[in-house]
């Protein structure tokens, strides 16, 4: 349904902990990673994201669960364990790019911001070894992030990566959906602010929910014309966009999602359930239909797929 729109990648987030499962004892999650094949067939790229961090805190091994960032061995196991997932991917897979965590300005403390500093970069460094020709960046977060408290630390993150990695969605710090027509600003003001980087907006969405997020499903496509515009005027600066999601979430979903986070807030909850650009059921929502009509106007459908699947 993504390639009707000329969709050219998909995510793929793999939790340190649920592929390291015991010292040295790796294991394909849910068999995500054989999954990918499908994609080879498809000729769908993939952003990979590696993740040692997630907004909520660590994805660490429990064996590792104590040490600092700084320490020595927990460093060497995070380049074990992304040597494991790269030689486990399908060979013919192309991955545009590899993220080292999500939203790491929410779930890194700010005592721990140094060393986990010193952490990426070796990281990087790691994977400018074993794989050169990948761009690596940190996904970080723009309304509570880059135009947050967190500013300055989304900054010092991406002044060692490769390309700058930003989460954006039109939310306040309550969930509520703010104006669309402030995409325009904020689009130039994130240009502005890495001028002459190449930015990838790693996530962008608009929660389509009424009755705590004050939102609809008008608003939401609304949210999605201006995207598209704003892109048009930044084109140089911005090189990807990743719509989130496809898909409403479940109820038993969001639920999961509430124990994962340790909230009950119902505005949280409502973003999170109805974040899809389509229902839960598979039903297009306005803002699909508007994604769409705006890929077509710029001749981004995709008008052939291999057949060999």
């Amino acid at each position: 349904e993504a390639r009707t729109a000329g969709a050219q990648v998909s995510e793929l987030f793999l939790a340190w902990d649920a592929v390291e499962t015991a010292q040295g004892v790796y294991e394909d999650p849910d068999g995500l990673i054989a999954a990918t094949s499908f994609y080879v067939t498809q000729a769908q790229k993939v952003l990979l994201v590696l993740a040692p961090m997630d907004t909520a805190g660590p994805l660490l091994p429990a064996y590792l669960a104590d040490l600092g960032w700084d320490a020595r061995d927990l460093n060497f196991a995070f380049y074990d364990f992304m040597d494991w997932v790269l030689g486990a991917l399908p060979e013919s897979l192309e991955v545009v790019g590899i993220s080292i965590g999500n939203e790491v300005n929410l779930g890194v403390p700010e005592d721990e911001r140094e060393a986990f500093l010193a952490f990426l970069n070796g990281a990087i460094s790691h994977l400018h070894g074993v794989w050169p020709d990948t761009p690596v960046g940190t996904k970080t977060t723009v309304a509570d992030g880059l135009f947050g408290t967190s500013a300055n630390f989304v900054r010092a993150v991406n002044d060692s990566t490769d390309v700058v990695m930003l989460n954006y969605y039109l939310l306040d710090d309550q969930f509520q959906v703010r104006p669309s027509l402030n995409v325009h600003n904020e689009f130039s003001t994130i240009a502005g602010e890495f001028s002459g980087r190449e930015v990838w907006l790693t996530e962008v969405g608009c929660p389509s929910g009424s009755e705590y997020c004050g939102s609809s499903e008008d608003k939401q496509a609304g949210f999605f014309h201006e995207v598209f515009t704003a892109w048009d005027s930044q084109r140089a600066t911005f090189k990807l966009v990743n719509i989130n999601w496809l898909h409403d979430a479940s109820s038993a979903q969001v639920a999961e999602w509430a124990q994962y986070y340790g909230s009950t807030q119902p505005a949280f909850l409502e973003f999170l359930g109805t974040l899809g650009v389509r229902t839960h059921a598979g039903e297009d929502k306005n803002a699909w239909l508007q994604i769409k009509t705006e890929a077509g106007a710029r001749g981004w459908h995709q008008v052939s797929y291999p057949t060999n699947h």
